[in-house]
């Protein structure tokens, strides 16, 4: 008996190292796949960005105002320049882009693109938007809210636009006229970036008819010179991979425009 129970001790041992090796194997092969194959992360939820967009005159009665969301925007084509006008360097407007390692353009990125980026709109009918001819600058604003999920890039934005000192614009291919885009400071917005636009769009006096008809027919009337000589301020804000872009007439209105908008977006947990 003693020397069978030491065959059976030293078998049990046997087992028992065989055991314990392939315990250490496996624990050490279920750490390593656990290593090559994390759970895959939760997709972050689009931010809300509905009702961030507020009319910013004080006097509202006489607005009539639109809101679109961005679906909406690429049906529309709000956000393409008006036909017959075009800019040299592009850059003079088209500027903003979608975040993108390509540096697409926001403006002339396909309908499926703008389509499909979480966004809204809004102006009100005093505005240009969406408007070929008859392009008032009275009493108007525009702005919209869209979420970028590479990351807005404000400063390669705003270094583009202040590229153009000195841009060409024509109309209807036959009235020339210069654009340009100077930097102006925007107040400071805590936990935000912000960057603001003076843009300045010229036209001298028309030598003949034809030409003062055509400045009439774009932008509503002359200055009592017979030229055009408008004045545009737009002011960006980023917030996460939040952009906020306004445009208005005055500076006092653009900032309010920026400002508004931070107070929303930050009551919203936009970061």
């Amino acid at each position: 008996m003693p020397v069978r129970g030491g065959k059976i001790s030293a078998a049990m041992a046997a087992v028992m190292l065989v055991l314990v090796a392939g315990c250490g194997d496996g624990n050490s092969a279920g750490t390593d796949a656990k290593a090559e194959t994390p759970a895959p992360a939760t997709p972050k939820a689009p931010a809300d960005l509905k009702d961030l967009l507020t009319n910013p005159h004080e006097d509202a009665s006489k607005d009539e105002v639109l809101t679109f969301d961005f679906k909406q925007v690429a049906e529309k084509s709000l956000l393409a320049p008006p036909k017959g006008m075009a800019f040299t360097p592009d850059s003079c407007v088209n500027y903003v882009t979608i975040g993108d390692a390509a540096g697409t353009p926001l403006q002339t990125a396909a309908p499926a693109t703008i389509a499909g980026l979480n966004g809204f709109m809004q102006f009100n009918t005093a505005s240009p938007v969406g408007k070929d001819h008859n392009l008032g600058h009275d009493n108007f604003f525009a702005h919209f809210v869209v979420e970028l999920p590479e990351g807005p890039k404000l400063d390669a934005m705003h270094k583009a636009a202040t590229a153009c000192n000195n841009g060409d614009i024509t109309l209807d291919g036959k009235v020339p006229g210069k654009l340009s885009n100077v930097n102006f400071e925007t107040p400071s917005l805590a936990g935000a970036e912000a960057k603001g636009l003076v843009q300045r769009i010229t036209f001298p006096p028309q030598k003949d008819a034809a030409g003062t008809k055509i400045l009439e027919t774009y932008y509503g009337g002359v200055e009592p010179n017979g030229g055009i000589d408008r004045f545009k301020h737009i002011v960006m804000v980023v917030m996460g991979n939040v952009l906020y872009y306004g445009i208005v007439t005055d500076i006092e209105t653009a900032n309010k425009m920026a400002a508004n908008f931070h107070r929303l977006a930050n009551a919203r947990g936009i970061v």
